[in-house]
C-alpha cells in the first residue's frame, strides 16, 4: 500500500488559486488524506518556500490528523516521512475526483510507475506517479534543475517503470491553467452523484442545486447551516399546507419540492470542502424525517380546514399509521440484512433486482417496481405536482395505496432475510 505522498509546489501561483472554497495545495492535500495517504511532504523548488497561512489555518486540515512536513528540495531537512517506502509523486495543483486517493492508497507498487488515464500510453508525467523511496534524491535534484516542466521532465526516463492506466471512472486535472480550472470544477461536478442517486436525482435535482451550492461555497456557508434552514423551509412547507386553500397547497407543494432540491446542497457543500461528518450525516437524516413527518401530518388538517370532511383527517391517519409500518419494516430490514447504507441505497438495491436476469418471485417484481417510492425526490415531485393541480387529496389516497403495497414487500423481504440466517 502507498502510505505517503511527496506533494510537489508548482512554480508560480497555481497551488494557491482557489477553486470551490479551498485552495488547490489545500484539496489535495484534504483529498490524500481522507483516501487514507496521511504522511505528506510538501517539496518547494526554492529555499523560501513557505507554508501559506491559509493551509496552516484549515480546521478540517487539523481534525484530519494529517502527518504534514514542509522542505525545500535542496534543503537539509528533505526527507521522506518513511525514508524506505515508496510514495506518491503528485503535483500540488492537480484536482482528484472521488474515489481516485482510496485507490490510490490501495496500490501494491513494485518500483516507478507512472499513471495515465485510460486509453493514454504516453510515457509522460501528468501529475501522478508512484516512486521507490531511492527515487527521492533524484526529485529533489530535478527540482532543483531549471530545465523541463517544473523541473520533473528529467526525472523519469523513457524506458524506465511501468506505466499504468487509472480506471476511466477515477480522474484527475492538472489545474493550472484557466480552461484548466474549468475542467476541474467539471470534473467534481460529475464526482457529486452517487450510485444511490435515483433518476430524477441524477436529471433535476442536482443540476439545481449545484449551482446553488456554488454559491453557498462562495458565501462560506457551512453545510450545517444548509442543514437547518432546509429544516426551516421544510416546516415552512408543513405550515403551509395545513392553512388549506389552493394558494397556500401550491406554495406548500412548490416549497416541498424546492426543500428536497436544496437538501442536496448540504452534502454537495461537505463533499466539496471535506466538512462531511457522522454527526452531520445524523443531522440530515433527522431533519428530512420532521420535514416529511410535518408535511404528512398538516396535509389532512389543510384539506379538512376547507371542505369540513372528517374522511380527510381519518385518510390522514392511515397514511401516518401506513408510512410509519413501512419504515419500520425496512430499518428492521436493513438490520437483519447488515446493511449500513441510507434508504436511498436500499432502493437502489431492490431496483437492480431487476437487472440482475434470475427469475424473480412476484413479490420481487413488486419491490423492483415499486422500489421508487423509497426516495424522496419522487416524494417530494409527486407531492408538488398534486399541489398544483389542485388535487392533494389524491397525493394522499395513492401514498395509501403504494405504501400497503410495498408494506407485503418488505414483509417477504423480513421472511426471507431471517429464514435464510435461521438455514445458515
Amino acid at each position: 500500500m502507498v502510505e505517503q505522498a511527496v506533494i510537489v509546489l508548482d512554480r508560480g501561483q497555481a497551488p494557491r488559486r482557489v477553486l470551490l472554497g479551498l485552495t488547490l495545495l489545500e484539496r489535495v492535500v484534504l483529498a490524500l488524506g481522507h483516501g487514507g495517504i496521511r504522511r505528506l511532504l510538501i517539496l518547494g523548488a526554492e529555499a523560501g518556500a513557505a507554508q501559506p497561512d491559509r493551509l496552516r489555518a484549515n480546521k478540517e486540515l487539523q481534525r484530519s490528523g494529517l502527518e504534514l512536513s514542509w522542505a525545500a528540495a535542496g534543503g537539509r531537512d528533505a526527507a521522506l516521512p518513511l525514508p524506505q517506502a515508496p510514495f506518491l509523486l503528485v503535483r500540488a495543483s492537480v484536482v482528484f475526483a472521488s474515489g481516485l486517493a482510496g485507490w490510490l492508497h490501495q496500490l501494491q507498487p513494485e518500483g516507478p510507475t507512472l499513471l495515465v488515464r485510460a486509453g493514454d500510453e504516453d510515457r509522460c508525467f501528468r501529475g501522478l506517479a508512484v516512486c521507490p523511496a531511492v527515487f527521492f534524491p533524484r526529485l529533489c535534484d530535478s527540482l532543483t534543475d531549471p530545465s523541463g516542466e517544473n523541473g520533473l521532465a528529467t526525472l523519469f526516463h523513457p524506458d524506465e517503470g511501468a506505466v499504468l492506466a487509472v480506471p476511466p471512472e477515477l480522474g484527475w486535472v492538472v489545474a493550472d491553467a484557466p480552461p484548466a480550472v474549468a475542467e476541474a470544477r467539471a470534473l467534481l461536478r460529475r464526482s457529486l452523484g452517487k450510485p444511490s442517486d435515483g433518476f430524477f436525482s441524477r436529471h433535476l435535482n442536482r443540476r439545481i442545486s449545484w449551482p446553488i451550492s456554488r454559491l453557498l461555497i462562495r458565501l462560506r456557508v457551512r453545510p450545517t447551516q444548509v442543514t437547518v434552514a432546509n429544516l426551516a423551509l421544510g416546516l415552512l412547507s408543513g405550515w403551509l399546507i395545513g392553512r388549506g386553500g389552493y394558494g397556500n397547497t401550491l406554495a406548500a407543494g412548490l416549497l416541498f419540492q424546492f426543500v428536497s432540491i436544496f437538501d442536496g446542497c448540504d452534502g454537495e457543500i461537505a463533499r466539496l470542502t471535506f466538512r462531511f461528518s457522522a454527526l452531520g450525516a445524523r443531522l440530515d437524516n433527522l431533519c428530512d424525517f420532521i420535514t416529511l413527518l410535518v408535511f404528512y401530518i398538516n396535509l389532512p388538517v389543510g384539506l379538512y380546514a376547507v371542505s369540513a370532511d372528517p374522511s380527510h383527517l381519518a385518510l390522514g391517519a392511515v397514511t401516518m399509521l401506513a408510512v410509519a409500518l413501512f419504515y419500520l419494516l425496512l430499518l428492521a430490514r436493513i438490520r437483519l440484512s447488515g446493511h449500513r447504507g441510507n434508504i436511498a441505497e436500499v432502493a437502489r438495491q431492490v431496483q437492480d433486482k431487476g437487472k440482475t436476469g434470475k427469475p424473480l418471485h412476484w413479490l420481487e417484481h413488486l419491490g423492483v417496481r415499486l422500489g421508487f417510492i423509497y426516495r424522496k425526490e419522487f416524494i417530494s415531485l409527486y407531492a408538488m405536482v398534486w399541489c398544483l393541480l389542485g388535487r392533494a387529496e389524491v397525493f394522499l389516497w395513492t401514498t395509501v395505496i403504494l405504501t400497503s403495497m410495498g408494506l407485503v414487500y418488505q414483509v417477504y423481504s423480513i421472511l426471507q432475510l431471517a429464514g435464510g440466517k435461521r438455514n445458515s
